[in-house]
């Protein structure tokens, strides 16, 4: 709820300013695709704050896409440990299973007499 509450004090305003300087630069400037300005059919115009927020927007998408592109290795790396976790969670199951199953055997035995030195020991089970 406080997250909410600061972000709308610091969006807000951020919103008010950037609606206001859409309106103050509503003009039409020209831009020209040729570099070197001798093809006049490479010039359009368009107005100012759409030619920034396009740019701004541009700007955006490319650096998300470099930020995903930097960011595979971490991916991959979480990935290869989320694998890791499930196979180790497996195998620990399994040995759960063989510990459960080599109690239930020794509580099924007879227990050993008084005067008996020699406790039984239960047969191997093949894994």
């Amino acid at each position: 709820m406080f997250a909410k509450i600061i972000a709308a004090i610091i969006l807000i305003p951020i919103a008010i300013v950037l609606i206001i300087f859409m309106v103050v630069n509503r003009g039409a400037v020209p831009v020209s695709l040729d570099p070197f300005g001798t093809i006049p059919q490479l010039t359009f115009t368009v107005s100012l704050s759409v030619l920034l927020m396009s740019a701004v927007i541009f700007g955006l998408i490319l650096g998300g896409i470099g930020t995903f592109l930097t960011q595979s290795h971490h991916r991959r790396l979480s990935s290869k440990r989320k694998r890791e976790i499930e196979r180790l969670k497996h195998e620990s199951d399994k040995q759960d299973e063989k510990i459960r199953m080599l109690e239930d055997d020794r509580d099924r035995m007879p227990s050993a007499g008084a005067g008996d030195s020699r406790a039984m020991v239960p047969a191997a089970r093949a894994a």
